[in-house]
């Protein structure tokens, strides 16, 4: 049967998931194609240079073959910061992204786009100062369902104004930094904010940026505001203590997010009721957690994305040895599955002897140890009650040649031998796993595979070793927020499963590895139904 069989409604339901170059190659393919996908080309649009900003208005109000602008299908936008790149001979150019001389031609395309769905907008207070027909173009936007606006300060907020949207389902504010961009005689604080939350109904993820007021809310004044009802995604990133009080006016919170910034105060949070139980806290650092610790009630999910030094007798700044304020925080929250990055030699016997005591809920571990896998690892865990666990180990940071070493050749070789010595380590490490945790279900072991860039790659390593490289093109390079890493070349997944010589490990899929895990990790309170969701995977 021939695509164009179908009738025009199936069409366009098809072609509404083409954008850019491949709208256009369908559209070019037949009269009617091009009427019914022609409108998609211009669906997604982002805009990172003048020229390209002048080219695009031109495109974008010109008129398709019924007279409608192209505009108006237009449904994602952004405008990066190098769309206001000052010209190389512009002498009066203070900082990156400066010349705002072209605004009026956003505010054009603004005006007639009024089937937007997702903005995305750097450098926009300037833009709207330049030209206000942008606030009253977005103002009017009626579809709009993602936003992100930058460089902001509590005045951008007024775009809120008699604002049409009822869809807006996610809302990104990223403030200015005085030393990348500053705006003259501005302020960030919580009423305007919390003001504009509130009057969106719809919104469910609030991510915050540079968001770092120095003053909090009163007491009285935080009993006197309206609830952010609808929010349970709240993000705090590079924030100050006193933004926290908007976590108490989100009752429906159910993930929560927090780096604060270098320059923040770091006193304590204020004092008041605790928090709702949270599903997922996630933290830079350890120490941010332990400045609101006393708010927090239980947390399915903890990820402390910071490195934890566990063998370092002057451990954690001011708070001494981290084991006692990590054991601390997990008494307090209780959490299902919990992420730290350590390193460990598995012989603190204060941590992991008492770690089932303190998480007497944990069934899911993931574990990113920095430096060689600790041989007294399986031991250590011996004691957790685990159905899943994550054991990830990267190649070590490269630290430089010099160091210790007489030459280059010598420094050189001896990082060649950790990186073998890594990967042997984690080869052998699943079978004693198995043996130490006789409730594990699921494992993961990463990173299994040799950096043969580090290595070499004609080096005369150990079979083994070889068998578990990884070409470089197949490896996926995305920047992992939390392992904080760019890549895992090789991460293995195993269902341990009852075989007639014992417990045995069959290796699985990726996917159903993290599968079994989010299955694992859901359940918080009524375990019976975890086997059951399991043997599902398993079929």
């Amino acid at each position: 049967m021939s695509l164009f069989s179908l009738n025009d409604d199936v069409l366009l339901a098809i072609f509404a998931n083409l954008h850019g170059e491949d709208a256009l190659n369908v559209s070019l393919t037949s009269k009617r194609a091009y009427r019914l996908a022609g409108p998609r080309i211009a669906a997604r649009i982002n805009c990172s240079s003048p020229a390209e900003l002048r080219r695009l208005h031109t495109y974008l109000l010109s008129d398709l073959p019924d007279d409608t602008p192209r505009a108006r299908s237009l449904e994602h936008l952004v405008i990066d910061t190098s769309t206001f790149e000052a010209a190389e001979n512009d002498d009066d150019s203070s900082y990156y992204g400066d010349d705002f001389s072209q605004a009026k031609l956003i505010g054009d395309i603004l005006l007639q786009a009024r089937n937007l769905r997702e903005l995305s907008f750097e450098r926009f207070p300037p833009c709207l100062e330049r030209d206000p027909r942008i606030g009253d173009a977005i103002r009017s936007l009626t579809s709009l369902v993602n936003m992100r606006l930058f460089t902001i300060s509590d005045s951008s907020l007024s775009v809120f104004d008699s604002f049409m949207s009822d869809q807006l389902a996610r809302l990104t504010l990223s403030y200015y930094v005085s030393d990348e961009f500053p705006l003259e005689y501005q302020t960030k604080t919580l009423p305007p904010l919390i003001s504009i939350l509130s009057a969106l109904h719809r919104l469910r993820i609030v991510k915050l940026w540079n968001f770092d007021p120095t003053a909090g809310l009163a007491r009285e004044a935080l009993s006197s505001l309206p609830l952010l009802l609808s929010i349970r995604y709240l993000r705090l990133s590079d924030t100050s203590i006193p933004a926290l009080d908007m976590v108490e006016l989100c009752p429906a919170l159910s993930t929560l997010i927090v780096s604060f910034s270098w320059e923040a105060e770091m006193m304590p949070v204020s004092e008041g009721p605790k928090w709702p139980p949270l599903r997922r806290l996630m933290v830079a650092e350890l120490g941010d957690a332990l400045r609101f610790s006393k708010r927090l009630r239980t947390v399915d999910q903890l990820q402390i994305s910071g490195l934890l030094r566990l063998w370092d007798s002057p451990g954690f700044s001011e708070y001494g040895p981290a084991q006692q304020p990590l054991l601390e925080l997990l008494r307090s929250t209780s959490p299902v599955s919990l992420f730290i990055c350590v390193e460990t030699t598995c012989q603190e016997e204060d941590l992991w002897g008492e770690l089932p005591r303190a998480a007497p809920r944990l069934r899911s571990l993931e574990l990113q140890l920095e430096g060689l896998v600790p041989s007294k690892l399986p031991a250590a865990l011996s004691g957790l009650s685990l159905v899943c666990l994550r054991v990830l180990v990267p190649e070590q940071k490269q630290r430089r040649w010099k160091m210790g070493f007489a030459s280059k050749e010598e420094g050189l070789a001896k990082i060649r031998q950790q990186e073998v010595d890594r990967v042997k380590a984690l080869a052998a490490l699943p079978d004693p796993l198995v043996r130490a945790l006789p409730s594990l279900r699921y494992l993961a072991v990463g990173d299994m595979a040799p950096n043969m860039q580090l290595l070499g790659e004609g080096a005369d390593v150990d079979a083994s070793v070889a068998a578990l490289r990884v070409k470089d093109e197949e490896v996926v390079w995305e920047w992992d927020e939390l392992r904080r890493l760019s890549a895992v070349r090789k991460q293995c997944w195993w269902r341990i499963v009852d075989g007639p010589i014992g417990r045995q490990l069959v290796e699985i899929s990726e996917y159903e590895g993290e599968e079994a895990q989010w299955q694992i990790e859901s359940v918080t309170e009524d375990t019976t139904h975890i086997e059951e969701g399991l043997a599902s995977l398993s079929v």
